[in-house]
């Protein structure tokens, strides 16, 4: 079992893992994103994927500014 996972550190060069693993990171979001857009043509809404954020919304407390007479 060592032997495999010494070898293959040996044989793969470090750009290739990353490349590996950025392709990985890309096909995973573009299948949750086909399956989001699926679910919303559906009717099926993600609260949790809209902007704003549903408790972000802008505070009372601002006042306009009064001109000076």
């Amino acid at each position: 079992m060592e032997g495999m996972i010494l070898s293959l550190e040996a044989m793969a060069s470090p750009w290739s893992i990353i490349g590996g693993m950025s392709l990985l990171a890309v096909v995973a979001g573009v299948v949750l994103f086909g399956y989001m857009a699926e679910e919303e043509k559906a009717g099926r809404r993600f609260y949790w994927a809209e902007w704003p954020i549903p408790e972000s919304e802008p505070s009372s407390h601002e006042e306009e500014l009064r001109l000076a007479a």
